[in-house]
């Protein structure tokens, strides 16, 4: 603990700028838990197999669901974000009686079958209902000539929201599945990455429509459509 203290004085004098950021990660983090727990009432019980909970790419996760009010959502990586989506969700649903959908994709069998007792679990029958888990490979594909990896078994629905945080190909470490479904989405289609650097920096280069950008460092890459009235 008191190489910490001191480490994070030295980062002070030595990269302000740099300790200044991670000191406003720090409260973001805080911040989203505390709202999520004491205005919504929703908690993660953890499972010793995933890696800890970030709540502020959580908490951002669940804000956007909760104010821009998606209906047809899919992830690519399951975890701990597929409870605060379904969360989020089910609040919406409770609200205006529409109900709305998560699809689950995931690369591993085994962390599948763990990730589906773990959410039967912490979920209410009504909120595990709203999820479809479906196993996926990857596959190369060329998509504005550049080699990106795709899911192999992404279904061929329209989505409004789109949350990507998954392991890549070890050769080709671009993901393309966002992108590529652009085209064919609704006008309020968002896009939520977290993490994957050269996703995001391909994502920032070609993806066609217009759309509000933030993240990067305080939560995940998120673009919001210009069209959303909110």
């Amino acid at each position: 603990m008191f190489n910490k203290i001191l480490n994070k004085l030295i980062l002070h004098f030595t990269n302000p700028i740099w300790a200044i950021k991670f000191d406003m990660r720090v409260c973001s983090f805080y911040y989203g838990k505390f709202v999520m727990k004491y205005f919504y009432n929703v908690e993660i019980d953890e499972e010793k197999s995933y890696f800890e909970p970030d709540y502020c790419d959580l908490y951002n996760l669940f804000r956007i669901i909760i104010k821009y009010n998606p209906k047809k959502c899919i992830e690519v990586g399951s975890g701990y974000s597929t409870l605060i989506i379904v969360k989020a969700l089910n609040i919406n649903y409770r609200k205006d009686n529409i109900k709305p959908k998560l699809i689950s994709l995931e690369q591993d069998k085994k962390y599948l079958e763990i990730h589906k007792e773990y959410l039967a679990k912490v979920l209410s029958k009504e909120e595990f209902e709203l999820i479809k888990f479906l196993f996926t490979d990857l596959t190369i594909e060329t998509l504005y000539n550049q080699k990106v990896n795709i899911c192999t078994n992404f279904p061929n629905e329209e989505f409004d929201f789109f949350y990507e945080d998954r392991t890549d190909d070890k050769n080709y470490r671009i993901a393309g599945d966002a992108l590529k479904i652009e085209e064919q989405m609704p006008q309020n289609y968002i896009i939520c990455v977290d993490g994957m650097l050269e996703t995001v920096d391909f994502y920032k280069k070609e993806l066609k429509r217009e759309y509000s950008y933030s993240g990067g460092f305080i939560h995940g890459s998120t673009w919001i459509p210009k069209t959303i009235k909110k």
